[in-house]
């Protein structure tokens, strides 16, 4: 049995609120980078542990204590998720001090394929921006310019 392991990128899994469909789909179907396992050998996730945010230039040596939550559980593999391997600028130092700190451990990079990467960069882009909606804030709360969306009751 394959136990597995995977680090997923906190600002898109709490701070989009992306729920890891892709990722845990493509666990569950052996596809993506869970296709190279034996068929014969069954997968078991043991867990999923989020990087803690974006470190500052200094701070990424920390991610070691968050794999160290997986290990001691006996994980072979780690899976980075796909959205930490391509949008994460920390993902190099990461693999670094994994690879350091575990090095019998098997990182594997992504969990699964993005069918169009530039979209998505440009849609993480978005999210994080919030350029085509801006969000309000208190002051527009403070300054009487809140925009409240009617509700259906409102409208009723």
């Amino acid at each position: 049995m394959a136990k597995i392991g995977i680090l997923g990128c906190e600002s898109t899994t709490h701070g989009m609120n992306c729920v890891m469909v892709g990722c845990l789909g493509n666990l569950r179907g052996r596809e993506g980078s869970f296709k190279d396992y034996p068929e014969e050998d069954p997968l078991d996730l043991v867990g999923i542990i989020h990087c803690g945010g974006c470190p500052t230039a200094v701070g990424s040596e920390g991610i070691w204590q968050k794999v160290q939550a997986l290990v001691d559980y006996g994980i072979d593999a780690l899976h980075l998720t796909s959205c930490l391997v391509h949008l994460c600028p920390f993902k190099e130092a990461y693999l670094e001090t994994i690879k350091k700190e575990y090095p019998e451990l098997e990182v594997v990079e992504g969990t699964h394929p993005f069918h169009d990467l530039d979209a998505l960069k440009t849609g993480i882009k978005e999210l994080v921006s919030q350029r085509a909606v801006t969000p309000q804030t208190m002051n527009d709360l403070i300054f009487k310019r809140i925009k409240v969306h009617a509700s259906s009751d409102d409208e009723a």
